[in-house]
């Protein structure tokens, strides 16, 4: 650039005098460079404040981080209630009622659904399982309800199965009143979820330990199960990002609402994905109930293999010695059925190949453990209106253990179009190492059918329908 003239250069400064000068004495000019000067130290506070509330932020991401890094990692879990009222007394305020109408938690061992299902005593509790729809609250092979609804009257003490801190508290417009708590179960962040509460005696970032009592039952919110009395919704959500995944995430039938998703059993996929079953859970650590952990604190677990949350009833091989014999002796977890040798070779039709090859992390972990074997009892084709089934049996590799509870990882049905129809849709439930699934036509021409272990495909085939 060129280099100005002495002129220009005095000509520049006599401009700027006289323009300084014309709004030192002239008011709307006055009020302007006021305005100018206002607007600039307002621009230089907010970025001074701006800069700050990025730090903070950072500090506090950087702080959440750490502290979920090391968070105390619980081996052992309780039940979210102890005592629950009778049917009868289902009414009344618990502060009211006589002792009679107070009944312990009846619990569902090994989340063996099938052995309660017309048992009142628990079915009038567990009002709507996990994955069970409204109509048919025991029903779980093909519906969507992602929590478990526990009955009992109003104010019944509820407690916190976990150590760790409470992460939201407050009111929702379905859920009521309702509590998370986030804690760490072997080794996997999860959430606990407490709806319809009457009340909440705790606050975001309140530090909890299990057995506490901290709220208590309530109907607040939209209240379905139960018949819309008085019962606490209990859910387990896993972590998405250092904070609870919805259930129903991604799944491209959300618009059809709440109470369509879990009675049609839309959004399935993400219901697996995005929560857990949380009696199953529960059972996994034989949780005992709340009052049992305060007097023992943290009781001693059962000498086992570390869980990854991917099954219950894992056999444990160990290192123990009969003093008296010098023999290793094995040890059995509750929920197995123990065989003392390799089962005898059984003639098997069918038995299909499986591919285990696009298994996530936890699918591959389980198949190394466990032995699965699946048996169609059709060949390239099926006959209209004739029922046939697909056998899953499955045991532990070690021990030839048949496997014999709730499965965390699924495996679940899918059929092309509606030729055919599936019951069960998801294998959730195993006894006595085997489950099945039945397969009946509806319309002839031909369907493709495939099983998933998660959300892995293990198998797949094309049959004719005659």
């Amino acid at each position: 650039m060129a280099k100005r003239s002495g002129y220009e250069q005095a000509y520049q400064r006599f401009n700027l005098a006289l323009w300084r000068r014309i709004i030192s004495h002239n008011h709307r000019w006055r009020r302007v460079e006021k305005l100018y000067n206002v607007a600039r130290e307002c621009s230089h506070r907010w970025m001074y404040i701006g800069e700050w509330v990025l730090a903070f932020l950072f500090i506090g991401w950087a702080t959440m981080r750490w502290s979920w890094d090391n968070l105390k990692n619980n081996t052992t879990l309780v039940y979210p209630l102890f005592q629950v009222s009778t049917l009868e007394c289902r009414t009344l305020e618990r502060s009211s009622m006589p002792d009679s109408c107070k009944i312990k938690l009846p619990i569902i061992h090994n989340a063996d659904y099938s052995t309660y299902v017309n048992e009142k005593d628990y079915t009038d509790i567990y009002t709507t399982l996990w994955g069970a729809p409204y109509e048919d609250p025991w029903n779980q092979w093909a519906w969507a309800h992602y929590g478990v609804d526990i009955a009992s009257a109003k104010w019944t003490p509820l407690y916190a199965i976990a150590d760790w801190e409470v992460y939201s508290a407050g009111y929702n417009s379905a859920y009521g009143n309702v509590v998370k708590i986030k804690f760490k179960f072997n080794g996997e962040i999860l959430f606990a979820t407490y709806a319809h509460m009457n009340s909440i005696s705790v606050e975001a970032w309140d530090v909890v330990v299990k057995w506490q009592q901290i709220w208590e039952v309530g109907n607040t919110g939209n209240v379905f199960g139960a018949l819309g009395w008085y019962h606490v919704h209990f859910e387990i959500d896993k972590n998405n990002g250092w904070r609870p995944a919805y259930a129903f995430s991604g799944c491209p039938e959300l618009d059809k609402g709440h109470s369509e998703i879990i009675k049609n059993g839309y959004c399935r996929i993400q219901l697996f994905q995005y929560t857990k079953d949380p009696i199953a859970m529960l059972e996994s650590v034989d949780a005992p109930y709340p009052n049992q952990a305060a007097e023992t604190q943290e009781p001693k677990p059962v000498e086992k293999e570390e869980s990854h949350g991917v099954a219950t009833g894992d056999v444990v091989e160990t290192g123990n010695t009969n003093t008296s014999t010098g023999e290793d002796v094995k040890v059995v977890l509750p929920g197995e059925k123990k065989i003392e040798d390799k089962p005898l070779n059984v003639e098997k039709k069918n038995l299909i190949d499986l591919n285990f090859d696009s298994l996530d992390v936890n699918g591959k972990e389980f198949v190394n453990k466990w032995n699965i074997e699946i048996e169609k009892g059709f060949d390239d084709s099926i006959m209209l209106e004739q029922s046939t089934q697909i056998i899953i049996r499955i045991t532990n590799k070690v021990s030839w253990a048949k496997f014999n509870g709730a499965l965390n990882i699924p495996i679940t049905a899918i059929a092309s179009n509606t030729n055919v129809s599936l019951n069960p849709v998801s294998v959730m439930l195993v006894q006595d190492g085997e489950a099945k699934i039945t397969i009946t036509p509806v319309k002839m021409w031909s369907t493709y059918i495939a099983l998933n272990l998660g959300n892995a495909k293990i198998w797949g085939t094309t049959i004719a329908i005659k």
